[in-house]
This record gives structure tokens, sequence and C-alpha cells, in this order.
């Protein structure tokens, strides 16, 4: 989708994500084969952290690669460094093969992880288990010497690797933003322009597309704007622009994408969102924009189109939530004169004025 390395790139690439639970399987195949040629009195408690192993890694390949900011992040790290602590009880004498399992953990956590605070506690726990089993077990003789020294070799190298790794998408990141703000974001609001909708768009349905999972799009203009501008001026409106695209952004969660296609016209892209979801955030953002005046000279709309049940292809979905987006406005615009017919004394309808109609919940999910 883009032409720079970035912890979400890597976190959606499906290729990585093979990677990772197919090197979770070969460790475990490997295992097994050292259980059945190795006469060792824990070739079955072996054999056990084997199939565990091999079982999880079994459940990644068959699943999608999870965004960044799933909690599920969090259950594969868990299991990675549990895994390895688990690995240096089970391989006695000597815990080679955990060591080198071991090594994966810190790469790993800085590519599922953006947050330096989550970083940081992952790599606490991995460490206060390890620390706890060699401790333990040098008291215990559950572990033998050169484990203890294995253990605290990985330790310290298990923080570089992961610090490094997080240097280095951070650097990467902190250059792709700046090459997206130039090229996919509108200069005027800071959110994505037509560009970046599109290639969104797309990589995202392919995704859905394998998954079988639902994804909301969100259109929406501000209908009076020229009016606006012709009254209050350009100033006022680039204001009012940039104060949607900041309400749009409060409304979004962090794998949504918040665009500017052109003009007055926004769009949102919602992955793994289902209509009921979709409308929750649009009152989010109705509740968002409640408080910007406008003097009553702009009211808007927001159309939501859902793939797979409105639309296939991304065009298709676009106009599907273009026609919605154009039927809500007149429903409002209806509605609105109903009410100044029924009472003249009606205060004027600013932008996005709650909708009657609307649900009270104010967060999307």
């Amino acid at each position: 989708m883009t032409a720079r390395v970035s912890r979400r790139d890597l976190a959606h690439n499906r290729l990585v994500w093979m990677a990772t639970g197919a090197t979770g399987l070969m460790i475990a195949v490997l295992t097994i084969a050292l259980a059945a040629f190795e006469d060792s009195d824990r070739a079955w408690a072996q054999i056990m952290f084997a199939g565990a192993y091999g079982l999880f890694a079994l459940s990644l390949l068959r699943r999608q690669p999870p965004e960044i900011g799933d909690p599920f992040n969090h259950v594969v790290l868990v299991y990675a460094y549990s895994a390895t602590i688990t690995g240096f009880a089970v391989f006695q004498p000597g815990g080679g093969m955990a060591i080198s399992a071991g090594m994966f953990v810190g790469p790993l956590i800085a590519v599922r992880l953006q947050d330096r605070r989550l970083i940081g506690l992952h790599l606490l726990a991995a460490t206060g288990g390890l620390v706890t089993l060699a401790v333990g077990g040098a008291v215990t003789g559950l572990i033998d010497p050169t484990s203890v020294i294995g253990i605290a070799i990985m330790i310290p190298a298990m923080w570089v690797l992961c610090a490094a790794c997080a240097v280095v998408l951070e650097a990467s990141e902190q250059q792709g933003e700046e090459l997206e703000r130039l090229v996919r974001r509108d200069p005027l609001t800071g959110v994505g322009n037509r560009r970046l909708l599109d290639e969104r768009l797309a990589h995202q349905l392919a995704r859905h597309s394998r998954n079988g999972q639902q994804l909301s799009l969100l259109a929406l203009d501000l209908n009076g704007f020229k009016a606006l501008n012709d009254t209050l001026g350009h100033e006022a409106g680039d204001e009012l622009l940039r104060d949607t695209a900041a309400a749009l952004v409060r409304a979004a969660r962090p794998q949504d994408t918040v665009v500017r296609q052109g003009g007055d016209e926004f769009c949102v892209i919602l992955p793994q969102t289902s209509p009921a979801h979709a409308q929750r955030t649009a009152n989010a953002i109705r509740a968002n924009l409640a408080g910007t005046d406008t003097g009553g000279l702009v009211t808007t709309g927001i159309g939501i189109a859902t793939y797979p049940d409105d639309a296939l292809e991304e065009h298709v979905l676009l106009h599907v939530a273009d026609e919605r987006l154009i039927d809500d406005k007149a429903g409002r615009a209806r509605r609105n004169a109903e009410r100044a017919s029924a009472s003249p004394l009606a205060e004027p309808t600013g932008l996005l004025a709650k909708d009657p109609t609307a649900s009270e919940t104010v967060s999307p999910d």
C-alpha cells in the first residue's frame, strides 16, 4: 500500500504473520523430534510443550493478522515469552532451544505494539518471569547453571533487540508520516486526501474479503458551505473545514481512516465495523460537531455503506454512501421544515444540531 516500513504495514502483512506462525510451528516440530530421539526423563514434558506451542502456532496461521491496537496482540506476546520461560524448564540439561525462541520475543514486541509504555510493561513481564525461573530453578535444581547463564545473557539481548527495532520503526514511521503528509494528506485539515482514500479502501476491502468481516464507510459533506464562504469569508470556511476534520478524528479509532475528498466532502473508513457500530460513530461525529457555531448557515448529513452487505467494490461502496448521504440530508431538511412550520419561533439549526431520531450514544465501540 505504501513504500515505507511501519508497524501498521508490518502488522497487516500476511507474509510476516505467516512467518511468525510458521516459526512457532517449526520450533514445535523440532521439539517433538528432539524428544523422540533423545533419551530424556523430561521427554513427555517436552512433547506437551511442543503440542501447546504448535497448536497456538496453527491458530495464528488460520487467522488474519490483528490490527495495531487489537487486544489479541497482547495474547500473542504473552504466549511468546511464556513459552520461552516454559521452554527453559523443559529443555534440561541446557536451554539452547529456549534461547533461540526467546531472541524472537524482543522484535515481536516492537512490531506488534506502538505505545512505549506497553512495550516496557511486556518486557518487564518477560524479564520478571525469566528472573523468577532462573533464581527459583537454581535453588531447587529445576534448571542447570548453563540455563541460568543463558537467561542472564538473553534478558539484556531481548531488551536491546526490542529497543533497536522500536527505534528503527519509529524513525521510519516519522519519515513516512512526513512523506504521507506531503503526498497523501490534505494540507488544510491534515487528514487524508482522495489518494489515501483510494489506497486504504482498496487495501482494507481486499483484507476484509479474506477474513469475511464487515467494513463500513461514512460519507459526509457540509450543506450550505458556499453560502457560509460568501457570507463570512473564506477564512471562516477554512476554519469550519478544520473543525470538521478534527471532529471526525476525535470520533475515529486508531485503525480508522479519515479523509477529505475535496471541497466540503469527507469520508471515514471503519474497518471491522457493522452498520450498527458505524451509526454509533456517526452519532459521535454529530455530538463533536454540535458545538460548531455557523449561525445556522451550514447543515450536514452522513451516509453509511457497509461491505459486503451494500457493495463489493470500492467505487460502488462510495456511491452507495453518497446516495445515503443525499437521502439523510433530504430527510433532515424535511424534518427541520416541519418543525419550523409547527413552531415559527424554533431555534435555527446549526452544523449537525442533534437529530431527534439519532441515538444518544456518542462514542464508537
